[in-house]
């Protein structure tokens, strides 16, 4: 059994089948995982869910893509923002047309899909560790029941902060810092704050920020590997996650 992890997918079904195929995923024996924003900007998010959710091993996590599709799966209506600036018309005009029963069970797949996995290995999430959690800290968020729905928050009562569990998929602090440690191009060295690594063996996956032209990025010294190398415009990347061996289509 191998574990292949795929960054950002954005509706590109055709370019996901691509990577896959040169990785040589067997959908039967191999577990795929994903780093989220499985929708938007691309041209097939039908076929990519159904695709998606007919695969015997598949472990995402949300992206904030995911987010907002999810809120409008719940409430039937769909974020102004998402529409007109998040790349959320396309998957609107096309899932508008699904049948019901089809939408709720895309609402029940996605209410399976965490913020973030802890493996014995790894550590997967969207955007990044954005303050200075321990591995055991994002450990034990990680076992915790996310929001449900994320957005319109009914499972948590008002003296539960979650507002950082959104974090995990927008922040880019720690991408960013790992990239200005390593000295790669200024275009990304926008910091808001010089993060330290975390003491963790693990390695951390994101995605969240397309790097077409460096991607995919590896620190030793910040664990983490970025994977989003911009899908619905460049190419899609496949990491092999015991190897490191990477794909691209």
């Amino acid at each position: 059994m191998r574990r292949i992890i795929v960054g950002d997918i954005h509706s590109c079904y055709d370019k996901l089948i691509s990577v896959l195929e040169k990785a040589g995923f067997n959908e039967n024996d191999d577990e795929l995982y994903s780093v989220g924003d499985l929708l938007d900007r691309g041209e097939q998010p039908v076929e990519t869910l159904d695709f998606l959710m007919g695969l015997k091993n598949f472990y995402p996590v949300l992206g904030n893509h995911d987010i907002y599709f999810e809120e409008y799966l719940c409430t039937g209506r769909p974020d102004s923002f998402w529409l007109s600036h998040n790349g959320g018309m396309r998957t609107f005009e096309k899932v508008m047309r699904m049948p019901k029963e089809w939408k709720e069970k895309v609402k029940a797949f996605y209410r399976k899909i965490p913020v973030l996995r802890v493996l014995k290995d790894s550590i997967i999430m969207h955007g990044g560790p954005y303050s200075d959690f321990t591995e055991k800290e994002l450990d034990l968020i990680a076992s915790r029941p996310r929001p449900f729905p994320f957005i319109n928050d009914d499972m948590y009562s008002e003296e539960d902060d979650v507002s950082y569990l959104e974090d995990f998929m927008w922040d880019r602090d720690y991408l960013y810092s790992a990239m200005y440690d390593a000295g790669v191009s200024d275009a990304y060295n926008k910091i808001r704050n010089e993060l330290l690594p975390i003491e963790t063996k693990k390695t951390i996956w994101v995605g969240h920020t397309p790097l077409p032209e460096i991607g995919p990025f590896y620190s030793k010294k910040f664990h983490l590997a970025a994977i989003d190398t911009g899908s619905f415009f460049y190419k899609i990347t496949a990491v092999d996650m015991d190897t490191m061996a990477f794909y691209q289509a």
